[in-house]
């Protein structure tokens, strides 16, 4: 493990609290010794007349190691020139390539002072990429409007020579400095590398936490040549978004994704007042260009959700990437929390599979718990990759080490799934019973181990109460439970076992219509699946470690004793047109019933569009039936899925209502379309014909322009002027008039390409009446003139 400690203290000479990067052993005695990357003091041009300025430079305040390779940075050194006096911030790193030390200090440059490079702070943030080059932030250049530079790790070693502090690279990609405008802007703050075009190429990310007037942004650059490709702005003012950036892969398309912190981020809560929880931006990269964005927030104030982001690898290797969100102050005591995410195909689990609690109290500052992170790398070997997760407030660095996790895969039929009574197949001693087969694939397991012990338990009418008469048993045992030890290998089959279960006579019990539920549940022995390091395995938590099958009693179905229903469906709305982004749902009312006899385990099944998200149904209206519904997926089909009876009996009619929420996806959505069935298990007439309803997606924007003079009036002639004859100021042409115009839209729904024109009386008489000096746009649009603005050349004050 490599940590950086910048305010250790060093054998350098005459240097205090030079900064440290420590290289630990994690399974031995965890020592941790330094690495040397600069033995020496401060040079100097003459005795006491030092060039460079070591100590307090945060040495280790960001490290970064990609193979053999390791940079470590020192964003606060100091150094000057032998004509100026002053102490630049310039920042220094060093590389470690091979068995080579090596200083890096692009910003050490000839052009010194708040105006060039001399704040430069280079090293506030670094990385690598894949194709040989470093990465560097130096948020102070150009007063502060910030800096990216990137140069190869082959010719920052083949031109470093120690005697030559200021460096010039052939193949350097940099930033260039901007207007004023852009100054306090801190580009550099923070970093990450990733493919945004699809070239191969990685490309440059930086956060930009001041910019926008502090809404904050976040920049990529394409990584052959430095030149702007994507910007992200913030939505509220001081959130620090850009504070953190990482980028991988999270949905599994092939298409890097970014993921952006704005630690100081306000949401309302439940009594409508503002509190600082954080934000974590998901941009998902698509193949058609652009990016999907959706909002994380986090869970408790003044945590500081989004200080760092860290991509994991495949935790769970179910083929999606992981990322890790710190919120280094939440938790008991502030002590800090970091929240572990697992990537779908859907883009990220909003709901954290995991979440680490800081464990360590400080005295005199707070622990820090995740103000650093570092993911993707399998440190102990296990084919898992691990978590490291800084604490400085405590000096403490914590190793997590992913679990082997195992994936089980388990069957289990019923057959025949209706139980007739009279049809007594099966001998319980002298008696006659019905009978059902239960054939049950034993669990296999993909596991990282030779074998791994399992207990597998076989539950007959489950969900009756403890006491309740269970009206299915075990025709070897007349017991309701089975269960079995047995041990999985790494590779091995599934094997089945077939197992006949009785029904009760029917004089003892009365219930005869509720499903007999079978259910089969398989626990993993955690103590013998250890590894020599004693970490244990862990079942795959999004894979179920139980399932279960359902049986039925037939009914009276008529003279066949075969149920034949009659199913129908109709769905309608009052809402034929759905404004987009108002926040009034879309209540479907549906109508399903049954005219023919019995439908056994009947649901309506509800395709949902990919513009809606199921919201509930509605239960409070005594005229609709309260249905059981849940949302499913199913070979990429979106379903609501709600439970109708079983049976279903003749006769029965249900009405309820079902509420969705409705978004645009893009500008070609102008409908959406649910189509909804009625499906049982019934050998014959199991389906109801498909019912449609279609409403328009309809924009509904309401656009007002407002504006104000200042002054209202104007009195011409005016009194004691005269225009001159080659005015050059504002005064010599006459008095200043100024409009401010307002352009609001209040909604509900976003639109573009709107296009607003403005007119005004340039000339009365052959006389210019209004001359336009300047105008000033604050908002996302472009103004342009049939004329020319301020033909002459007035001098603006």
């Amino acid at each position: 493990l490599l940590v950086g400690a910048p305010k250790a203290n060093t054998t350098q000479h005459n240097i205090v609290e030079g900064g440290q990067v420590l290289k630990c052993n994690w399974n031995s005695n965890r020592n941790c010794q330094p690495i040397v990357f600069d033995p020496t003091g401060n040079r100097d041009f003459a005795p006491d007349d030092p060039l460079e300025f070591k100590s307090h430079q945060w040495f280790g305040a960001s490290v970064r190691s990609q193979d053999d390779k390791i940079l470590a940075c020192a964003p606060l050194y100091h150094w000057r020139t032998e004509t100026k006096q002053e102490r630049e911030p310039v920042g220094t790193c060093y590389l470690l390539a091979g068995s080579k030390f090596v200083e890096y200090a692009p910003c050490r440059s000839t052009t010194i002072d708040a105006d060039g490079q001399g704040f430069c702070q280079g090293g506030f943030s670094i990385d690598f990429t894949k194709g040989d080059r470093v990465l560097l932030g130096g948020p102070g250049s150009f007063y502060w409007q910030g800096q990216l530079i990137s140069d190869r790790v082959t010719e920052i070693v083949a031109k470093y020579d120690s005697k030559i502090y200021s460096t010039k690279y052939d193949d350097q990609l940099a930033t260039s400095p901007a207007s004023a405008a852009f100054d306090d802007s801190y580009l550099g703050y923070s970093v990450a590398v990733g493919d945004f075009n699809g070239d191969g190429i990685e490309d440059f990310v930086s956060g930009v936490p001041r910019a926008a007037r502090t809404l904050g942004m976040v920049s990529i650059y394409n990584g052959k040549n430095m030149t702007s490709m994507y910007n992200f702005t913030g939505e509220q003012m001081a959130a620090y978004f850009g504070y953190s950036v990482a980028a991988t892969d999270i949905d599994g398309d092939n298409y890097t994704d970014l993921f952006i912190g704005a630690p100081l981020f306000m949401d309302r809560g439940s009594d409508g007042k503002l509190q600082e929880v954080g934000q974590v931006s998901i941009c998902l990269q698509r193949a058609s260009g652009g990016f999907q964005i959706t909002k994380l927030n986090g869970f408790e104030i003044f945590a500081r959700f989004g200080s760092a982001i860290a991509p994991l690898g495949d935790l769970d290797q179910d083929g999606f990437n992981d990322i890790a969100v710190a919120a280094p102050y939440g938790g008991e005591d502030k002590k800090g929390l970091v929240y572990i995410y697992n990537g779908r195909a859907s883009g990220l689990n909003a709901v954290p599979s995991q979440i680490l609690e800081g464990q360590w109290a400080a005295r005199t500052m707070p622990p820090s718990f995740g103000y650093s992170l570092k993911g993707a790398t399998d440190v102990d070997k296990n084919g898992y990759p691990d978590l490291i997760v800084g604490a400085f407030g405590v000096d403490t660095a914590v190793l997590y080490r992913a679990r082997p996790v195992i994936r089980v895969n388990a069957a289990l039929e019923v057959n025949p799934t209706i139980l007739n009574p009279e049809n007594k197949a099966c001998s319980l001693g002298d008696v006659k019973v019905s009978c059902t087969l239960l054939s049950l694939g034993q669990p296999h397991a993909s596991i990282p181990l030779s074998s791994a012990d399992f207990q597998v338990e076989l539950l007959l009418d489950k969900l009756k109460q403890k006491g309740a008469i269970r009206r299915a048993l075990f025709l070897h045992s007349k017991q309701p439970s089975h269960s079995k030890n047995m041990t999985i290998t790494k590779g091995g089959k599934m094997n089945c076992e077939e197992l006949d279960a009785y029904l009760r006579d029917e004089s003892e019990f009365r219930d005869k219509l509720t499903p007999i539920t079978i259910f089969m549940e398989y626990r993993l022995d955690y103590r013998t699946a250890a590894d020599a390091t004693g970490l244990h395995p862990i079942l795959n938590q999004f894979t179920p470690a139980n399932m279960s099958r359902q049986a039925h009693i037939l009914l009276d179905c008529g003279d066949d004793n075969i149920c034949k229903p009659k199913l129908e469906v109709s769905v309608e709305s009052d809402q034929k047109q759905i404004y987009i982004g108002d926040d009034n749902p879309l209540t479907l009312i549906v109508s399903a019933q049954n005219q023919g006899e019995g439908a056994y385990e009947a649901e309506l099944f509800v395709v949902v569009p990919p513009q809606a998200d199921f919201i509930g149904v509605v239960r409070n209206n005594e005229a609709l039936a309260r249905l059981s519904c849940a949302f499913k997926t199913e070979n990429q089909t979106r379903m609501v899925v709600c439970d109708l009876g079983n049976p279903m009996k003749e006769g029965t009619k249900l009405l309820a209502g079902l509420r969705f929420s409705v978004h645009q996806q893009s500008e070609m959505d102008t409908s959406v379309k649910f189509d909804l069935q009625i499906r049982s298990s019934n050998l014959y007439d199991n389906l109801s014909p498909v019912a449609s309803y279609q409403a328009d997606l309809t924009i509904l924007a309401a656009v007002e322009i407002r504006g104000v003079s200042s002054p209202d009036h104007i009195f011409l002639p005016i009194a004691n002027w005269e225009p001159k004859e080659n005015p050059e100021t504002e005064d010599d042409i006459g008095p200043l008039v100024q409009h401010i115009y307002e352009l609001r839209n209040n909604g509900p729904s976003a639109f573009s390409k709107v296009m607003m024109t403005l007119q005004w009386p340039y000339k009365y008489k052959n006389n210019t009446l209004l001359y336009i000096v300047q105008y000033e746009i604050d908002g996302p649009m472009n103004c342009t003139s049939d004329m020319e603005i301020n033909p002459l050349k007035i001098k603006v004050n």
